[in-house]
């Protein structure tokens, strides 16, 4: 039977996760929530959210090759998911090449996100 009124376990935190620190926690306070949850909320993006999960740094010329969609959109669907505060980036000199990640700090396992204000479980 399953009970969707039954809570929702905590996720153990992995002997080698790195702790939480006050950056990841000042990042989390400037947090626009229902951006971030729109963000979350769309299947091309959470994708992409799951691709970076594990620490995988990935451009958008290469996401859109794997997710086989056009670059302009998939650029767009990186930004609009940097700019909610789900990923953060480092620019190049090309914005086809600007590598987008999710820190480490923000990364509790693999697949398991803590952004302060929520846990996501980007798996499958």
């Amino acid at each position: 039977m399953n009970d969707s009124n039954a809570p929702i376990p905590p996720v153990p935190l992995s002997p080698n996760a790195p702790a939480q620190t006050a950056t990841a926690v000042a990042a989390a306070a400037k947090v626009n929530l229902p951006e971030f949850f729109a963000a979350l909320g769309n299947p091309i993006r959470w994708e992409m959210v799951r691709m970076m999960a594990g620490g995988r740094m990935i451009c958008a010329r290469d996401c859109a090759a794997a997710l086989g969609r056009e670059f302009d959109g998939v650029s767009k669907h990186l930004r609009l998911l940097r700019g909610a505060g789900v990923v953060w980036s480092k620019p190049a000199q090309d914005r086809r090449f600007e590598l987008y990640y999710i820190p480490e700090t923000i990364r509790r396992a693999d697949g398991v996100l803590d952004y302060g204000f929520c846990v996501v479980r980007a798996t499958a």
